[in-house]
């Protein structure tokens, strides 16, 4: 019994943690209809998860406190860096590793650097984050599924492929009027037809 509980509270958390929303349905989590709504093909996003933990895997051999101040987002083989380093060195490091993982077409890099973000603003972002998804979720024409949306000391980035040049704006207006955002900077791709 309070193993299932660990695991139960386990599982929350990481669902808490990605900001992803599967069903709970007796037990057992279902995923599979939260990928089928995405614009975004299986295999694609398979390949972007190994991105990910390729290149965290490499930040945390280069040094654990590196990996614990950098945030990586991967979308189509286009890496996301953010977070801020107590090392000016790192941000330069960060994308050497990132370059060194197969299947990178290309690395963003808005690591930057001094002092470390406090406790208050990693949670104010944390809501910032939150509340721009839940922005997008009540957008009407917005397929919120499509994108990924990270926020560092009150900056907003976001991924993903937007359907039409008319989602994208009305995607990147939704998140401009969130409270607390200073800035909104898109990486979002318009999907080809």
């Amino acid at each position: 019994m309070r193993s299932q509980l660990r695991v139960s509270l386990l599982i929350s958390v990481m669902v808490i943690v990605s900001g992803c929303m599967p069903v709970m349905i007796g037990g057992g989590m279902v995923a599979c209809g939260y990928t089928a709504l995405r614009d975004k093909k299986v295999g694609d996003s398979l390949n972007d998860s190994k991105i990910d933990v390729a290149i965290k895997k490499r930040l945390y051999k280069v040094d654990p406190k590196l990996f614990s101040e950098v945030s990586v987002v991967t979308n189509q083989g286009c890496v996301l860096f953010t977070g801020v380093v107590s090392n000016p060195e790192w941000g330069g490091v960060a994308e050497k590793e990132a370059w060194k993982v197969e299947g990178v077409i290309a690395v963003d890099n808005n690591i930057t650097s001094g002092e470390e973000l406090t406790p208050g603003q990693i949670v104010k972002d944390g809501f910032i984050t939150s509340s721009c998804r839940s922005a997008l979720i009540c957008a009407s024409g917005v397929r919120s599924v499509n994108y990924k949306i990270k926020t560092a000391n009150g900056v907003v980035y976001i991924t993903g492929v937007a359907r039409t040049e008319e989602e994208l704006n009305t995607t990147l207006s939704k998140l401009q009027n969130v409270s607390g955002v200073k800035k909104v900077v898109s990486y979002v791709n318009i999907l080809k037809k």
